[in-house]
């Protein structure tokens, strides 16, 4: 198993009350399996992507990547895993505004320490996988939705991470265009062994997965 959840809870308190988000949750994740949660707005499914990807702390519980509780190591060892082995892809693209679609995919590799000259020709050929080799030089302002999309994809790789966690990867794209993005995670993960995990409310997207699971409640099902 490259993931490994175990007895994983999330939750807030207020003055009022006990918000449970997530009610513990058990979950194996198998290398190359491409995996989606399906459920409504607000069932859990971005808490339980970003516990699973170390970008938040569990209430209970513990997650394990390739055996390493990520949450009994400190802050700065959990954020070098993060930029080494995980790949996440955002709804909202989360780039920068004054970089172009080339230097916005090389970041992760640069703050890891790589130099300028090795990452260069790297992340070329990444834009040009996903089909963006003439918008390299292009700042964001100047991408559509789905291009810029395709920007986050290939700067989620470049780091050649262990698993790419998506979230709503389609929520902000036309039909076509999430298509596309679609076809593009299939052969990710069908072509070049990635372990993708996406969280989504659409049925039509969880079923570019091998493996669909539901959540409501902060429960998974099959």
């Amino acid at each position: 198993m490259i993931i490994q959840a175990k007895g994983l809870h999330k939750y807030y308190k207020t003055q009022e009350a006990e918000l449970h988000v997530l009610n513990g949750i058990n979950l194996n994740v198998k290398r190359s399996e491409f995996l989606s949660f399906l459920g409504a707005s607000g069932a859990g499914k971005s808490t339980l992507l970003h516990l699973l990807s170390g970008l938040d702390n569990p209430s209970e519980g513990e997650v394990l990547l390739n055996g390493r509780n990520l949450y009994t190591i400190g802050d700065k060892d959990r954020a070098l895993i993060r930029n080494r082995d995980i790949g996440f892809v955002f709804q909202f693209y989360h780039l920068l505004p004054e970089f172009s679609a080339l230097e916005n995919v090389m970041l992760p590799a640069l703050i890891k320490g790589e130099r300028f000259s090795e990452i260069k020709p790297r992340a070329f050929e990444l834009l040009k996988k996903v089909g963006l080799k003439d918008r390299t030089a292009h700042n964001p302002s100047a991408l559509s939705g789905g291009e810029q999309q395709r920007v986050a994809i290939a700067r989620s790789l470049i780091n050649s991470p262990r698993v790419l966690f998506c979230d709503e990867p389609t929520g902000n794209l036309d039909s076509k265009t999430g298509e596309n993005i679609c076809q593009l995670l299939r052969d990710l993960n069908k072509f070049e062994g990635h372990t993708i995990i996406i969280a989504t409310h659409s049925k039509e997207i969880a079923d570019i997965s091998t493996r669909m699971l539901f959540i409501k409640d902060g429960i998974i099902s099959d």
